[in-house]
This record gives C-alpha cells, structure tokens and sequence, in this order.
C-alpha cells in the first residue's frame, strides 16, 4: 500500500505545502480590493499594522507593512470603515493566509477629509484650540511679518490693505512654498525666522485652492509650530469657507488674507476719527461736570452760615462756656482731693511716729530672738540627753563590751557563723573561741546538756 501511494501522489512536507499555497493565492489574487471593517488593530513599535478586516458574517486578517502604512494621510484606527488594496498570501510559519495591504482608503469620505477630522479631533482634546492660550494681536505692531509666495497676487492684496490703513508700516516678507510635499516644513521654518527676526505679529497667508492643495495646513508638526510660536500669529488661508488646522490653532483667523491686512493694523483715518470723537466727548463731559459743580457752588453760597457765619458760632457760644465753668470746677474738685491726700501722707511720715515705730520694731525683734534662742537651748538639751541614753544603750548591747566582762564568742572553725546552740556541732568538730585578748582553737570532745537558767545570782 505504501508504494503504490508513493508511485502515484506526490508527498508534500508541511513547509512545501505552504509555501505551493502561498505562490497559487499570490498568483490568482495578485491585487484585490477587500472592503470591511477594521478590529483589532494593532500598530506594533509605530511600525507595521496588524488587523482584521470584518464583515457581518466574517474576517480576513491583513498586514500593512511600514514602507505602505507610511504614505496614509489618514489614521486606520478601530471600527473605521475602510478599503484595502493588495494581494492574498500565506505567512508560512503558522500556515495562516492574509492580506498584505498596499494602500487603503476611507469608505464614504476623501483620505484627506478623514485625516483632516482625526487631526482636528486629536489636536483639540489636548488643549491646542483653548482660548486661554490665544495671545492679543497688538493694535500698532512697530514690524509685521508675513510668511507667504510672493510669486501670487496674496502679497499684494495684503500691502494695498496696509497702504489703505496705515501707510507707514514696516512689513517682513519671508518667501515660502505654500503648496508641495515640503511646504509645511518651509513654513514652520519660516515663522521661527520671523520671530528670531523680532516682529511684532505674524501672517500666514496663502488663496484659495481645493483641500488637496491647502493641505501644507493641515499637519500636525505645523499645528505645533503655530501653538508654540511666543509672536501672535494671524491665519489667513483660502477663501472665506476654507478652513484648515492652522486656522483653529493660530490666536485669530481671517477669513481671507485681505481682512488679515485689516485685522493687523488699526487705520489710521478711523484711529484719527475716533480721538476726535472722544475728544468731543470728553470737553463735552468737562463742561457739564463743571456746570453741574457751578451749580452746587453756587447752592453752597447762598446758604445762611456763609451769609452770616457769626450765627453758627453764637449757636456754640453758650454750650462752650458752660463746659468751661464744669471743667475748671472739676479740676478744683481734683486739686483738693490731691492735697488732702498730701496732708495725710506728711502726718504718717513724721519723724516722732518713725522712730517711736522703729523702737517698736527693735523690741519686737530682739524679743523673737530671746525666745529664738531659748527654744534652740532647750532643742539641743534634750538632743543631748536622748543621744547619751542611745550611746549608753549601745555600750551596753556592744559584744566587744560583753567580751570585756569575761564572757566569749564561738565560731565553726570555717566560716563566720556564731554558734548560738550545742546542737549545732558534732564531737571531734572544730570551733574557734573569741575572747578579750585572743583566739582559741579547740575541738569538741564532748556534749552535755543542761539547760542555762537566766536570772539567776551565779553568774559564773
């Protein structure tokens, strides 16, 4: 059986089996277009996307390597409904077959309207529209910098404007592509020109055209050109209904670069109308507030006390002489009080009643003492007494006393234990004898008991 099945069929190894897959998928659908919805989007190290195509009843997985992914205008994120353009083929070590992208496009809207919402979108949550970080435009800008083609007719619609306004102005041209694939990059250069330049205020100008063509606009490193840029930039790009991302970023925008020319410089005759105006205004104000002060003047004038100011004081003439005669009473009143209070302290420091109080005082002390003394005569008396009946007692209980008057001290021969008992040694024990002038060393050789009776007339 086995030989016939080798004669007959060819023997694949799984390697050769994917790979034959791979050349007849890659031949027969060589470039398609698949249509879906993208999920599980995975865009591994910023480099190459892994997807899946889906429908509603299935999925293809599909691959958009780096050197394709990097032409999109637009983001491929999850659940964008899009187009794929490629070829089918087998990624051989896992035997699974995909699609390997080329190009991809947005179902239902441009690639380039797409881009221009998921940059918008982008931009905004992170803050780049705020009006907290729009700067003013200055009023009279000492230098204005304009960063345009000088090759169209944008340039001079923007000087006629500025000549129209305000004649003596000083413009800064930077010379910029406005439209090519490196566009974007020329304008970003050119604003930090101007702004190491030293201008006051910036135009980004450029006319009309299509999507495509204003799309220098619309990127994202010009977008943080434009929010970083410390000189207050105007955007004046297309027409009236055009809108791109740096107009949404720039601190104002115009609807065409002729009304950038109006918005950056205030014109001279409205300026010179509008001083006179408020000339007028303000003497019309000073001669009013000075009728109206005229008027109270003269109001204040005409009152009785600046008439006849003598009847206001008399009105204060008798109150004030009253409250005089109170006043100077109220200080006899005081002055009598001090003296009597003088009077009283010269009677108690008369020199009799001094000394006749330090007399008093000498003898109350010296008396104090007497006792003082007397109390600490009769303190030491008895001390003395109750210390000469604690010393006699001593002397008395004192054993060397005892010793003195023919009685002994026994100690065990090794240690400093008295024996106070004869049942405390055993025959042949030795003991020690403490006595007056001496110790003697002896030894046990007999025990008789009898007991000693106290009290008794024989002491020996």
């Amino acid at each position: 059986m086995k030989d016939s099945i080798t004669l007959k069929s060819k023997i694949y190894t799984v390697s050769e089996l994917n790979l034959e897959i791979r050349k007849s998928l890659e031949k027969d659908y060589s470039l398609i277009w698949v249509e879906g919805e993208v999920s599980n989007f995975y865009f591994h190290d910023k480099k190459h996307m892994y997807f899946d195509l889906k429908d509603e009843r299935s999925k293809i997985k599909v691959v958009m390597f780096q050197s394709n992914n990097k032409n999109l205008v637009f983001d491929i994120e999850e659940g964008l409904h899009i187009l794929i353009n490629g070829y089918i083929s087998v990624f051989e070590k896992r035997g699974e077959y995909q699609v390997v992208a080329l190009d991809a496009r947005p179902v239902g809207k441009g690639s380039l309207i797409l881009a221009f919402e998921q940059l918008k979108e982008r931009l905004e949550k992170k803050g780049y529209f705020d009006r907290i970080y729009k700067k003013d435009i200055p009023i009279l800008p000492a230098k204005i910098g304009v960063a345009t083609s000088i090759g169209g007719a944008v340039i001079r619609d923007i000087i006629q404007v500025l000549k129209h306004r305000f004649e003596n102005f000083h413009l800064i041209i930077r010379d910029v592509n406005v439209q090519g694939t490196t566009s974007s990059d020329e304008i970003c250069e050119a604003i930090d020109d101007l702004c190491q330049y030293g201008v006051d205020v910036i135009i980004l100008a450029r006319g009309g055209g299509s999507l495509e063509d204003l799309w220098a606009f619309n990127t994202e490193k010009l977008a943080k050109k434009i929010f970083n840029c410390p000189t207050p930039l105007i955007s004046a790009i297309g027409h009236e209904t055009d809108y791109t991302i740096s107009d949404f970023v720039s601190d104002m925008r115009a609807a065409t670069p002729s009304v950038a020319g109006q918005l950056v410089i205030l014109s001279k005759i409205e300026a010179v109308e509008k001083i006179k105006d408020l000339n007028k205004r303000m003497a019309h104000l000073i001669y009013s507030k000075i009728a109206i002060l005229k008027k109270e003047t003269n109001f204040i004038v005409r009152k009785r006390i600046f008439i006849k100011p003598g009847t206001l004081l008399n009105r204060f003439n008798q109150p004030a002489l009253e409250f005089y005669d109170k006043l100077i009473g109220n200080m006899k009143e005081i002055i009598r009080i001090r003296q009597e209070k003088i009077s009283t302290y010269r009677q108690l420091m008369d020199k009799k009643n001094i000394f006749k109080k330090i007399y008093i005082y000498k003898m109350t002390i010296r008396n104090i003492d007497a006792r003082m003394i007397s109390a600490v005569k009769n303190y030491l008396n008895l001390s003395k007494g109750k210390l000469r009946m604690i010393l006699e007692n001593l002397r008395e209980k004192n054993p060397v006393a005892v010793i003195d008057r023919g009685f002994a001290i026994i100690y065990k021969a090794e240690g400093d234990k008295s024996i106070r008992s004869i049942n405390e040694v055993n025959i042949d024990q030795k003991i020690r004898i403490i006595l007056r002038d001496g110790i003697l060393n002896a030894k046990i050789f007999d025990k008789i008991y009898k007991k000693l009776e106290l009290g008794s007339n024989n002491e020996n």
